[in-house]
């Protein structure tokens, strides 16, 4: 009888040697390149510049649908129709730590402001000063401004540095505007005009939800009507999530909100205009008899339609908006006839009769809240709207919360982040 006790270890010891000289005979055999795969070197390439601002931006663009659908549901946009706990809670405005917009979108944007300002610090490492001429850099400049400002549209507070201390929306809104300054000269200094535009737009509304109402309009007026700004999407790669996750072409999870329903015209597919009785062709609805219930297969679907497919782009900000910034600013300071012209040149847009002054401020309020509503329908700015103007409470209930908080990561990771945190607020 062999001893199989000494022979194991032998017979283990000849294998290893045999993988080992196998391993050495073949070494490279099993390396693949990459050609799509970039070594940090190779990004110092000042050739790979404008790749990596498109990547920084491009980061950016995947945050906006998660922001609009989230924010969406706090808001009388859409309302959950589907079997996703963070859908419901949203819609009811019941938040954990760790869900939704806090534990995903606000990290994601955290981490796109951080890639922007590494990409500019590689620009100016490679390039000294003469970075500055060049269109790339002022991309990432307004993309890590964007990303503060969108930041502070839907949360109550975020962290602005490594390790620091949160900071209420109000201060992530100055930050947005310090930032997008900054990238404003940059973009005139490149002759980058799409992204001076961007800048000022972005300016505009930061300084809009602060109180800056005089730098607000100052920016606003300065960007054309025909301006627009969109996140885009793809059929194959990065698609847009409200059509992928809210359209009646596919899941069917999130559909407007019931508060509006009176105001579809099924058959045409269009919310029915408030102050014309015409149809809007700014909200397109879809709501069909066979097959009309959501994913929960008891809630009515009403569908958005207007992202279609998968490679929809969302707009982020146009010209359109700024008029409307103008428009509240006249409104402000009891311009009633230019508050109503401004929102009339945006419903020219779309071929709808003129508003009439109702020659009193509480009559214009409620024109440029529903034609905010219309014109930056899922768009990600309804429910901010609500949390600025204070209602919630009459518009949504009471017992809501109007924002969301502060990443779990960051309160589990930040030793400047302690629990209980003090926000959001509740309607």
């Amino acid at each position: 009888m062999k001893d199989t006790g000494t022979m194991l270890p032998r017979v283990g010891l000849a294998f290893a040697l045999t993988w080992a000289l196998a391993a050495v005979a073949c070494e490279g055999m099993l390396d693949v390149s990459d050609p799509s795969r970039y070594l940090d070197e190779a990004l110092d390439d000042p050739r790979a510049f404008p790749s990596l601002a498109n990547g920084v931006e491009g980061r950016l663009h995947q945050q906006v649908p998660t922001l609009v659908i989230y924010t969406g549901l706090l808001s009388d946009e859409l309302m959950h129709t589907g079997t996703w706990t963070q859908y419901e809670d949203g819609d009811k405005g019941r938040l954990r730590q760790g869900d939704d917009l806090s534990a995903s979108e606000a990290t994601d944007l955290t981490l796109v402001r951080t890639e922007a300002q590494q990409a500019e610090e590689r620009f100016v490492r490679i390039l000294g000063e003469a970075a500055y001429n060049e269109e790339y850099t002022a991309r990432v400049k307004v993309t890590e401004g964007w990303a503060n400002l969108l930041l502070a549209l839907g949360t109550c507070e975020a962290v602005l540095e490594s390790n620091g201390p949160a900071v209420a929306d109000t201060a992530v809104y100055q930050a947005a505007i310090a930032t997008l300054t900054r990238a404003l000269e940059i973009a005139t200094q490149s002759n980058a005009t799409d992204f001076v535009h961007l800048a000022r737009a972005g300016r505009a509304r930061a300084n809009l939800m602060i109180g800056n109402y005089d730098a607000a309009y100052a920016d606003a007026q300065t960007v054309p009507d025909d301006f627009l700004y969109t996140a885009k999407f793809s059929e194959q790669g990065t698609a847009n999530s409200l059509v992928t996750l809210n359209h009646y072409t596919e899941n069917k999870a999130a559909g407007l909100d019931s508060r509006r329903w009176s105001q579809v015209d099924t058959t045409a597919g269009f919310l029915i205009d408030t102050w014309s009785g015409e149809l809007d062709q700014r909200v397109k609805i879809v709501h069909r008899v066979g097959n009309r219930l959501g994913v929960d297969g008891r809630t009515l679907f009403y569908s958005h339609d207007k992202y279609t497919v998968r490679a929809s782009p969302i707009p982020m900000t146009h010209g359109r908006e700024m008029r409307l910034i103008e428009a509240e600013v006249h409104w402000r300071k009891g311009e009633l006839d230019q508050a109503v012209a401004k929102m009339n040149v945006v419903r020219a847009t779309v071929s709808l009769p003129p508003l009439t002054n109702p020659a009193t401020s509480e009559g214009v309020f409620e024109m440029l809240l529903e034609e905010r509503f219309v014109t930056l329908f899922l768009e990600g700015q309804r429910a901010n709207d609500l949390y600025r103007f204070g209602l919630f409470p009459t518009v949504i209930g009471t017992g809501y919360n109007t924002k969301f908080q502060l990443p779990s990561v960051e309160v589990r990771n930040n030793p400047s982040t302690p629990l209980p945190r003090p926000c959001p607020r509740v309607s």
